[in-house]
């Protein structure tokens, strides 16, 4: 198994446990669940690791984030609100900002919206994408000691890419700078569930959830995260785990670009409930 794809496990297999440990456990209602709230609100820290490719219509070859400009780790934050405003069900917004910058000197020739940059020349490149994302969840199974729900969301995801460096346009050499973005608002959905598997405990859980949707010749989006909370003090857990925040396929057409980019890394913070 690839390190990409042990990574991309890691959510899957808390989402996986909690469709298995959930429908086991005691169905008799209590007045009071163990994660009863009305509001939560979630900030963490994201040690993220982008990888993929962009291109235009026009170009020959798209320009790697890995081999071309060798993007490493870089910290950002990732975070959410949830509204659960009736027992089952939830209204819930997310928010993920990612922008990250590198230098490298090329070892090909990249042409990128018309400029093309050849061998040897050092580029800068940009790459930021910001995503918001609206929904609602629905608990199709809720017990004492946890949740099963689907979740239906609307991931708004602003993207762009940029190199600036020494490039040519009709054998002219100069410091040019050439940009592509592409918005795009993407609706998904997917299951996501939370554990508790100390009975009458909130002290510990398990949690994960999947979202994605394929849009035929458009592209393709997934979304997944596994995380464990502790319990700090009343209302306050302590969250980490593995997030691969996007996975995004665009096919480029004549007026955006084309984008292949994977987000992807472990996720540490802090989870407050009332």
């Amino acid at each position: 198994m690839s390190h990409a794809r042990a990574r991309l496990a890691i959510p899957l297999i808390f989402a996986f446990s909690l469709f298995f440990a959930l429908p086991t456990l005691h169905a008799q209602e209590k007045t009071t669940d163990v994660d009863s709230y009305k509001w939560r609100v979630t900030g963490m820290w994201w040690f993220s690791h982008p990888t993929g490719d962009l291109r235009t219509s026009g170009d020959q070859v798209s320009w790697d984030l890995s081999k071309d400009f060798d993007f490493g780790n870089y910290s950002t934050f990732t975070g959410g609100v949830d509204w659960h405003f009736k027992r089952k069900h939830h209204l819930i917004f997310a928010a993920s900002p990612v922008y990250s910058t590198k230098s490298a000197t090329i070892t090909r020739d990249i042409t990128f919206q018309g400029v093309t940059y050849h061998t040897g020349a050092t580029v800068t490149a940009d790459l930021n994408s910001l995503t918001f994302s609206p929904g609602y969840q629905y608990d199709f199974i809720r017990r004492h000691q946890g949740y099963l729900a689907l979740v239906v969301s609307l991931h708004l995801l602003d993207t762009t890419g940029r190199l600036t460096g020494t490039g040519t346009v009709n054998n002219v050499s100069a410091t040019r700078t050439a940009s592509g973005s592409t918005f795009a608002p993407l609706p998904v959905l997917g299951p996501e569930g939370r554990w508790y598997p100390i009975h009458d405990s909130n002290r510990f859980s398990i949690a994960g959830g999947f979202q994605g949707m394929y849009f035929f010749g458009y592209g393709n989006f997934m979304f997944s995260q596994g995380t464990a909370q502790v319990r700090l003090y009343k209302g306050v857990d302590f969250k980490a785990g593995y997030q691969m925040g996007t996975r995004l396929s665009i096919q480029g057409t004549n007026n955006r670009v084309g984008f292949r980019l994977t987000q992807q890394g472990p996720v540490a913070g802090l989870e407050a409930s009332w």
